[in-house]
């Protein structure tokens, strides 16, 4: 079904509208009006008339919106700024008059747990306990979980409007900077200890100003980013370098930052001195970027779904979901995995790829022609653009170069290098992807008549010659098209490729 949720927070009030199909979650609107309503109560202790009358209007709009963009289910939350105003349960009424739904004011322990669900369903995690550190307007969630299950979570007043309150120069002056720094690990306190022994092995981080930063990172240290930037790793080295940058520059100097987006310039390094601020006394040194959170935790957990999906299972998910919606031959696609992933497991000894690649190639495989769905001609371009664009989340943004390169490579000679995705590939992220290609390219051509002619292989290698025998119902391969499948092997390996005829299935 279409549904939609209306967080009122202390940054921005956001609308999120989704299709939710038993545990997967697609979604197919945003919008989002920054209020920074979290430095308006810092600073007032309440909220005045005029923002009042402003954020009705905001969500009269916002979920005019929703509902025009045919969401059955309209929910609204409220977070840190208007749980703590003064006249925050006047103001809610008249925000859910505007809403035309109850608003529900979300406790820091409830906040904590959606956004851990949010983020859980969106980034695929392999090892455990998981750290998620939520940074809004008004408060900074931490939380503690594996799986499903939150062990520890707590809500600090640090949130970046609220502490923007103590920053009243542009540039900030230095005793500002220090003066939010201080807060940070004023709040902090004990909990430091109680992190320290829950032994992190990941840590998340979410939040519109997070990816703001990231981005920034992203395109100053010229990394390649597909749709979305989820998953991308961020060490706490470039934050400090991108903090120190950020707090000798004044607004407009900021907003001219290449990938600093202009709505997000007045506070960003207000959200780089915390973040990093955190990550110091805690002693962590990188950071995985989420762009599902609370939101995507509060339709989730409206709907029962309270268990995310494993971490291969979110990543098969995704890809499912990218093949459901550009659809092309399925036994084709499921062939052509079978044969890849025969050709990588009985060629371990020479490719020397890990289990890891192993995926990767099946991944590939699954979704070489969905291009197709756009055009015949130059259909691995538009499958790649397809991979690309998709927001594949579960994948970072190295992983999704590896799936774009491959499938706008299948077809080819070889990869273009100067192809975005790859260039910006670190070099054994290169390798592996070149290592990878030959094989989806022999699976394919197997099937190219798409008849299911060779239905799997018997590989052999011996020496210097490896050796393909089909198993189906198929004859011995033409001679050009040994040439066209050897070609691409043969320079990547150094190895002859020959192929037998086909051995009968019984």
């Amino acid at each position: 079904m279409r549904c939609s949720v209306l967080d009122l927070g202390s940054n921005s009030f956001h609308v999120l509208v989704a299709d939710l199909d038993g545990t997967t979650l697609v979604p197919v609107e945003r919008e989002r009006e920054m209020l920074h309503l979290g430095r308006v109560v810092a600073q007032h202790g309440h909220v005045p008339e005029d923002q009042i009358q402003r954020a009705e209007r905001t969500v009269a709009h916002l979920s005019d919106l929703a509902r025009r963009s045919g969401s059955q289910e309209h929910v609204a939350v409220a977070t840190s700024a208007l749980r703590d105003a003064e006249d925050g349960r006047a103001v809610l009424d008249r925000l859910a008059a505007a809403a035309g739904t109850e608003v529900r004011v979300l406790s820091g322990e409830d906040e904590a747990r959606l956004g851990y669900l949010g983020v859980r369903a969106g980034v695929s995690l392999r090892q455990e306990p998981v750290l998620v550190l939520d940074l809004g307007g008004g408060s900074l969630e931490l939380t503690i979980g594996s799986g499903a299950a939150v062990h520890w979570s707590t809500s600090l007043p640090v949130g970046v409007s609220r502490l923007s309150a103590l920053v009243d120069a542009d540039p900030a002056r230095d005793r500002e900077v220090r003066a939010v720094r201080d807060r940070v690990v004023e709040e902090l306190g004990d909990h430091r200890d109680t992190i320290a022994a829950a032994g992190i092995a990941t840590t998340v981080a979410v939040g519109g100003t997070v990816r703001a930063l990231a981005r920034m990172i992203a395109v100053r240290d010229d990394v390649w980013l597909p749709a979305t930037l989820n998953q991308l790793e961020v060490t706490t080295a470039q934050l400090v370098t991108a903090r120190d940058q950020l707090v000798t520059a004044d607004l407009e100097a900021r907003a001219a930052i290449p990938g600093v987006k202009q709505r997000r310039a007045d506070h960003i390094h207000i959200a780089a001195t915390v973040l990093v601020e955190v990550l110091e006394q805690l002693g962590l040194d990188r950071i995985t970027v989420s762009d599902w959170g609370l939101r995507e935790g509060i339709l989730l957990d409206a709907h029962g779904v309270r268990r995310p999906p494993s971490a291969d299972g979110l990543r098969r998910r995704e890809i499912a979901r990218l093949r459901e919606r550009f659809p092309t031959d399925a036994d084709h696609l499921d062939l052509v995995t079978t044969l890849a992933l025969r050709l990588f497991d009985d060629l371990r000894a020479i490719h020397r790829c890990d289990d890891r690649d192993r995926e990767l190639l099946a991944h590939a495989a699954q979704l070489h022609d969905i291009g197709e769905t756009l055009a015949l001609r130059r259909h691995p371009v538009h499958g790649a653009y397809l991979v690309a664009n998709a927001e594949l989340h579960g994948f970072s943004p190295i992983e999704t170069a590896v799936l774009t390169t491959l499938v706008r490579s299948y077809r080819s000679r070889g990869i273009d290098r100067s192809y975005p995705p790859f260039a910006a590939l670190p070099r054994e992220d290169q390798e592996r992807t070149r290592r990878l290609l030959p094989l989806l390219q022999i699976a394919e051509r197997l099937d190219r008549a798409r008849d299911g002619a060779v239905r799997d292989l018997r590989v052999t290698v011996e020496g210097d010659t490896v050796t393909l025998e089909g198993v189906g119902q198929g004859g011995p391969p033409a001679p050009l098209d040994l040439e066209r499948m050897s070609q691409l092997f043969t320079t990547t390996y150094e190895r002859e490729l020959r192929l037998a005829g086909a051995v009968r299935a019984r």
